[in-house]
């Protein structure tokens, strides 16, 4: 367990992983623009990890071809996840990413956060159904190339895309207005081969669907909308959700025995299984106004708790 790092995603709302939807935080799954090879999109709930498989002729001009893995989402999000292609790949331009569409129809408005086989990674578009998308007028093209973890957010009309090699600090790709998408889009994870006789395969982990807060936000007057409880691998950077709700839980700790993990929630402390699971209640007796601040000694016989002053126990 010494390799694994604790944390928690506070001030979100969360977007929550279903135990047992085939999808994982996703809704659906098919094939857009009717491709030659039917493509596929699996979860793989024993990592969190999901498998794409795809093919098509592009994504572009006036019209897409490609499988696709996504949800209805409205307002304001932040889209993150971690990409790679399986295997060498027949076309140096297969593509892969986030996209964000109108509708299913082959020929939607769309915006798509892309990395291509050969490491070109770049935003693309287009505006209105039918539109033609054109080349380099409708595209932003990042920097380097080979970025693996990619990030898409809305702010309104206004959609901004980042990119970063693992481990390093996420690079601004660029921003642009899609002054007519609709509220509510399509959102999800694709894959397009470039070559319709072709199906290519690429995994994709660290999913995250988050919607932030606005900027007039305050915790203390608005309270807290979501936690998120997570595991890290540190040597691969792979994240492990444990367990999320809307509201506040917060101060997680690792037990002595590597087992399990103990937090804070509504004044009474938890236990969960490290591997995620049902929460139990520790007894800790008449203190029920427990705050974030509690200690366990090394042999897992001792609890040290802190409590508000205005405990039923007493004061203090």
């Amino acid at each position: 367990m010494k390799y694994l790092r604790l944390f928690i995603c506070l001030l979100i709302a969360l977007s929550v992983t279903v135990k047992g939807n085939p999808q994982g935080i996703f809704d659906h799954s098919s094939d857009i623009g009717n491709p030659k090879n039917p493509g596929s999109a699996i979860y793989n709930s024993s990592d969190q990890s999901y498998s794409l498989k795809g093919s098509g002729y592009n994504i572009w001009f006036e019209r897409d071809e490609f499988h696709y893995l996504y949800k209805k989402i409205s307002g304001d999000f932040i889209l993150t996840a971690q990409f790679r292609f399986e295997g060498k790949g027949t076309d140096p331009h297969r593509k892969t990413g986030w996209m964000l569409r109108a509708d299913t129809r082959e020929n939607s408005p769309h915006l798509s956060a892309t990395l291509h086989g050969d490491g070109l990674t770049v935003m693309q578009w287009r505006d209105f159904a039918g539109a033609e998308m054109k080349d380099p007028d409708d595209q932003i093209f990042a920097p380097d190339s080979s970025y693996d973890v990619i990030q898409l957010e809305r702010a309104g009309k206004i959609f901004f895309m980042r990119a970063a090699h693992f481990g390093k600090p996420f690079v601004n790709i660029g921003s642009y207005e899609m002054a007519e998408f609709p509220d509510e889009v399509l959102a999800g994870l694709f894959i397009c081969s470039h070559n319709p006789d072709v199906t290519e395969e690429a995994t994709v982990w660290n999913v995250r669907i988050d919607k932030p807060v606005g900027d007039n936000y305050n915790a203390s007057r608005d309270g807290v909308v979501g936690c998120r409880l997570e595991t890290m691998n540190v040597f691969d950077g792979k994240r492990m959700v444990i367990w999320e709700k809307q509201g506040r839980f917060e101060a997680p700790n690792w037990m002595p025995d590597g087992k399990q993990l103990l937090f804070n929630m509504d004044g009474l402390l938890y236990l969960i299984p490290v591997t995620g699971g049902e929460i139990s209640q520790l007894n800790t007796g008449t203190v029920t106004r427990n705050n974030n601040d509690h200690g366990i000694s090394f042999n897992g016989k001792l609890l040290a708790i802190s409590r508000s002053k205005d405990d039923a126990a007493g004061k203090g």
